[in-house]
């Protein structure tokens, strides 16, 4: 069923099949270049794949994933609040595309008894759920042909085990090469 706007309905316990869950493997800032990387990997699987974000977005992403409060309301914070004001429900995150080396998002959304989809940056969206701790998900087709050319990361951990890693355990300077697969730059979260 969709909605019109070629957006696929689900129910509240349904995902598409297509759609394959995933954790964040592992997070590399490096102040000395614009683009972060946020390492995915699905969760009962050895596919993994590096998306490109912004040194904003990773260090929130980083702060999530340690439980850290800003003193102030973040951007992330104000999508939740209005979510939930509207009477929404994050139910999970979808990487959901990938076209001209450029991933999106959606958060799929429960709103009384239909599903809303909401277009998000990748970035935005790893944020919010790492925040409302709620599943992400990767198209088959994107997870398949974006993990043709990654290479699988060296450290994979549990959510648990990211929570208690320290500021030094998060990778900063330079990647080490071949790290990325033959020379190239990951796609993108950001548009």
């Amino acid at each position: 069923m969709t909605d019109g706007l070629d957006r696929v309905i689900m129910g509240p316990e349904e995902t598409d099949m297509r759609d394959v869950l995933c954790n964040i493997a592992k997070i590399i800032i490096n102040e000395q270049q614009d683009g972060q990387v946020v390492w995915l990997k699905e969760k009962e699987g050895e596919r993994a794949f590096a998306i490109v974000v912004g040194f904003f977005e990773a260090s929130s992403l980083r702060d999530r994933v340690r439980e850290f409060v800003p003193p102030r309301p973040m951007t992330h914070h104000l999508i939740m609040n209005c979510i939930r004001d509207l009477g929404g429900k994050l139910e999970r995150i979808v990487i959901s595309d990938l076209k001209e080396n450029t991933y999106f998002a959606k958060l799929v959304v429960r709103q009384g008894q239909k599903t809303v989809e909401i277009d998000a940056r990748p970035s935005d969206a790893l944020v919010v759920a790492v925040q409302e701790k709620v599943p992400v998900f990767v198209a088959e087709d994107v997870l398949t042909e974006a993990s043709k050319w990654s290479v699988t990361p060296k450290v994979q951990l549990t959510e648990e085990e990211l929570r208690d890693l320290e500021s030094e355990d998060f990778e900063e300077g330079e990647e080490e090469e071949g790290e990325e697969g033959e020379g190239e730059k990951p796609p993108s979260g950001e548009s």
